[in-house]
């Protein structure tokens, strides 16, 4: 049997889509996910959508399961158990290209049209609500009010920020014991709750990050888990995320917004530099969620937008950013390089830093003789109007 010529493969490599080859088989039940397809993995027992992903952008698949991964032909030699060669005759058969060989005798499956996408999952207002009822044994909500030190202003708004970012707590019993969560609700521009990101903290503010499901969760997850087919049923509905605060923009019509990574950052920022009506605090959950699908509310509304990039994301957040095109958007990355010390660590954000700066700074005077001291250049002035400090 003849070679095939490297110029053929390259030309059948360059034309075959992964999505379109995966999703001939009925087996895989392949359907749209945003940026990707979601299917049944096809190399172990599985019946969850969401362990296998196909990537078009990148023409690969994996299943977070058994990881299996790799590209249309390892696909195909794995799925059909062809050899190289014959995954590439088969994709020639497939698109209409010539191999310079014996042709495969292998019909490949009809092309199967995919599904359209389903609903979006949107959850009752009255979930939200009863998760905001009683957090005040939070364990962020507790070091947000009482582990740093804010300013008068600062902290007459920590109740309003988080009352408008819908903060709520969770708590999950499992056979292991009770569960603390955190709860931010991605709440879209129309008001409609789309999922809640459970994040579980240490009282000194920093996350637990222990890879299991008992360190952070999503509340469409805990719902499918526990049989709440009335909220939501992955058969039905598909859940599309939304930017963390989304839902002030209405209230905010004018604001330029500043875009962090984290929901924690964003709350701390709205509350150490308020004045919503002109800047208002966004997380985006993740520097892959910097794409025009999920920043389109904010570009539909041409809003200015700053991106604060954590220290170690300065390089991939602005080339997320050249890759928008979008005139109104960039990028501040002056907190974490300028005013970062070592201390803040090597994975600070804007919040570190300016937490860490807000707890450096001097306590207010509480005599004459302090007031002097930290400010000089008004003492002829306290001894002109004879003033006095007032607790």
């Amino acid at each position: 049997m003849a070679k095939i010529r490297k110029d053929i493969i390259d030309h059948i490599l360059d034309v075959a889509r992964i999505e379109e080859v995966i999703g001939d088989f009925q087996d895989v039940k392949l359907r749209k996910k945003n940026v990707r397809y979601e299917g049944i993995c096809p190399f172990h027992e599985d019946r969850d959508y969401g362990n296998f992903s196909v990537y078009p952008k990148e023409n690969c698949y994996r299943c977070f399961k058994c990881d299996a991964k790799g590209g249309v032909v390892d696909f195909l030699m794995a799925h059909e158990k062809l050899s190289y060669p014959n995954a590439i005759r088969y994709l020639g058969k497939k698109y209409n290209i010539e191999v310079d060989d014996v042709p495969l005798n292998y019909t490949p499956p009809p092309p199967r049209p995919l599904p359209p996408p389903l609903p979006t999952l949107v959850l009752p207002r009255s979930i939200v609500a009863k998760r905001m009822q009683d957090i005040t044994m939070d364990h962020l909500v507790r070091f947000i009010r009482e582990g740093v030190k804010w300013g008068i202003e600062q902290r007459a708004r920590i109740p309003k920020v988080l009352h408008d970012y819908c903060v709520g707590h969770s708590t999950i019993r499992q056979h292991s014991g009770d569960h603390e969560f955190t709860v931010f609700w991605q709440i879209d521009k129309d008001g409609n709750p789309r999922t809640a990101h459970y994040m579980k903290y240490k009282p000194d503010g920093h996350r637990i990050k222990e890879k299991n499901q008992y360190s952070t969760d999503w509340i469409h997850n805990l719902l499918e888990r526990g049989g709440y087919k009335q909220y939501y049923d992955p058969e039905k509905q598909e859940y599309r995320q939304c930017l963390f605060g989304e839902h002030l923009l209405k209230r905010y019509p004018k604001a330029t917004i500043k875009l962090v990574e984290s929901e924690k950052t964003a709350l701390l920022m709205a509350i150490a530099y308020g004045n919503n009506d002109m800047q208002l605090w966004l997380a985006c959950c993740g520097s892959s969620n910097i794409t025009r699908e999920r920043l389109k509310p904010l570009l539909d509304q041409r809003r200015n937008i700053i991106l604060y990039p954590d220290r170690d994301g300065v390089k991939a957040w602005k080339q997320k950013a050249d890759g928008l095109y979008y005139p109104g958007i960039s990028i501040d990355a002056k907190p974490v390089t300028d005013w970062w010390k070592e201390c803040d660590g090597p994975k600070a954000d804007i919040a570190d830093v300016v937490i860490r700066m807000l707890n450096e700074a001097p306590p207010p005077p509480t005599t004459l003789e302090e007031l002097r001291k930290q400010s000089p250049a008004m003492a002829p002035l306290i001894d002109k109007l004879n003033l006095t400090i007032t607790q």
